[in-house]
């Protein structure tokens, strides 16, 4: 038999708290008042103390379902972390096949580059390859100015073709003429009033501005008038005057954009307005940022961006990406009688799916200008 004794204020409390330690076959002794605490005897407090007991047998039932109990927390415990850590395995798992996954994209992707780099190697690099069916042809598309990336291009696209070799340049000649004629215009109309012409220094903006607006006063029958906001160069203006005053047309300066819409309506009466801007680096993002804003100034015109010849090919695909803001634009090559790199044209076609308007080779004006003519180019290019 348990015995043990409960103290609190009154006999209710006692006896809950025996039952509650002892359950409720506790059988009750006695109950009795008694007196605790206080300072040297005295401000003692009146407690009731219960004497209460438990047959072993009960002793032993609660212990069992004690332990029964403390088994339980203990299998529920143990079934929540088996579960917890069944969920950290899923989810390893689940990664682990993602990354499986990503890891066999990756290798595939590298294969594929790696048959890319073998089928380049193969075509350039192996003399056994396919650069000895085009090395002569490969070689003079190289010396004309194309870029290795156009080359390959090319090649690439005709090396399945079965054709005898004293044919090859004549199909080759016929390829280029048919993946870039939608490039190339019947005919050029200044149907539009406002015609601006952008570009590095240097490219021949001025020059070419004045043959063409030569060509609409001497063969189209129109008037013209100049705008220029070219003030950087001190002979900048001069040189447009004195082409404005050979065909007898007016010309404007805008010192600013503020002057812009002032300068055009002194020259509402032309049939068409040439406008030459200053030479803008297309590396100098301020410049850039200036001839947004001018540009900006007009809702309908038509912008010429005129490329040298003379530049490289990365200086052109940079060009052309800085320019990219322009929803639509043509293009006009200069410089042509500087190179021997015609193929350069090409590259321009390729890297920028803009029309070419106009060719330029040399500084007489209204001469040494034509219309851009593919098929020339493609001969030059194809020419030994």
């Amino acid at each position: 038999m348990q015995i043990k004794k409960f103290v609190a204020d009154n006999a209710q409390e006692a006896i809950k708290k025996a039952k509650n330690e002892l359950g409720d076959n506790a059988v009750i002794l006695h109950t009795k008042k008694i007196k605790t605490g206080g300072i040297f005897g005295f401000l003692k407090k009146e407690k009731v103390e219960v004497l209460a007991a438990l047959e072993k047998q009960q002793l032993e039932n609660k212990m069992v379902a004690l332990k029964e109990k403390n088994l339980d927390n203990r299998d529920i415990k143990e079934i929540q972390f088996k579960d917890q850590v069944k969920k950290q395995l899923d989810k390893i798992k689940y990664e682990n096949e993602e990354v499986n996954t990503l890891n066999r994209e990756i290798q595939e992707l590298k294969q594929m580059i790696k048959k890319i780099n073998n089928k380049v190697d193969i075509k350039f690099n192996d003399e056994k390859s396919i650069k000895v069916k085009f090395k002569d042809y490969y070689n003079n598309l190289k010396r004309k100015g194309l870029s290795d990336e156009l080359i390959e291009n090319i090649l690439c696209d005709i090396e399945d073709v079965d054709i005898d070799d004293n044919k090859f340049e004549a199909y080759v000649g016929k390829y280029l003429l048919d993946k870039f004629k939608i490039y190339e215009l019947n005919d050029i109309d200044f149907d539009k009033k406002i015609n601006i012409f952008v570009g590095a220094t240097g490219v021949g903006k001025t020059t070419t501005l004045a043959k063409l607006a030569s060509e609409v006063v001497l063969q189209k029958d129109k008037k013209v008038g100049f705008l220029t906001l070219d003030t950087y160069r001190i002979s900048a203006v001069d040189q447009l005057k004195t082409y404005a005053d050979i065909l007898n047309a007016p010309i404007e300066v805008a010192y600013d954009l503020n002057d812009v819409s002032y300068c055009i309506e002194k020259l509402k009466n032309r049939d068409l307005i040439f406008v030459d801007t200053a030479g803008r680096s297309h590396k100098n993002k301020k410049h850039m940022k200036e001839l947004k804003e001018f540009l900006n100034c007009f809702k309908e015109k038509e912008v010429f961006l005129v490329l040298s010849a003379n530049c490289n090919i990365d200086d052109i695909k940079s060009i052309i990406n800085e320019y990219s803001f322009l929803n639509d634009y043509k293009i006009i090559v200069t410089k042509l009688d500087e190179t021997d790199n015609i193929g350069i044209v090409l590259d321009i076609l390729y890297n920028s799916n803009k029309f070419i308007t106009y060719t330029t080779f040399g500084q007489n004006v209204p001469d040494d200008i034509e219309k851009f003519d593919l098929k020339k180019v493609v001969n030059e290019v194809l020419r030994r």
